[in-house]
């Protein structure tokens, strides 16, 4: 499996390698953050040499590493701005999921809110059937005593003759009359 570098270590690579190939004396020259690196004054300042020396390698070099540094910020703002963005992701998705969260809730309270008047509903209704239950019992036994009080009062003979006593009553106040 091939490894691949990081490109700030691939830039730095670079830079010790050009790095190692000039070793003539310099001067530093030391600006904040950077470092200047400016050839000794016995170099002339004559036309480019075929074979350049290490000196005169000296502005290539700077130039490189000007170049390597402006790569490495460039990496580093992406890297940085690719951070901010995935920040912002989190954030949302921790948002979304608490907005979530609260709907679900929501929607439980809602559902034993729902489950409980249900259940009212329902003893409610119970109470009711069983109140109904009730008077149609009551209702039932008074039809009964009705229809026993019928039966044992006024008895018809098959010849269209009342007979018990309602029967005998009658029987009785018709001979009086007579």
């Amino acid at each position: 499996m091939e490894q691949t570098k990081h490109p700030k270590a691939e830039a730095l690579d670079q830079i010790d390698a050009v790095a190692r190939d000039a070793r003539e004396p310099t001067t530093r020259i030391r600006t904040g953050n950077l470092v200047l690196l400016a050839a000794d004054e016995r170099v002339s300042a004559q036309g480019r040499n075929q074979n350049p020396s290490p000196v005169e390698r000296w502005p290539d070099l700077l130039e490189r590493v000007q170049g390597a540094a402006r790569y490495i910020r460039d990496v580093e703002d992406r890297a940085q701005e690719q951070e901010t963005h995935v920040q912002d992701l989190l954030r949302q998705v921790r948002a979304d999921m608490d907005a979530a969260r609260a709907q679900v809730l929501a929607a439980e309270r809602e559902t034993h809110e729902v489950h409980a008047q249900a259940i009212k509903l329902i003893q409610a209704a119970e109470d009711r059937a069983a109140a109904a239950e009730e008077r149609a019992a009551a209702a039932e036994q008074m039809l009964q005593r009705i229809a026993e009080t019928i039966d044992a009062e006024f008895v018809m003979q098959p010849g269209g003759q009342v007979t018990g006593q309602a029967g005998s009553a009658r029987a009785s106040a018709t001979r009086a009359a007579s």
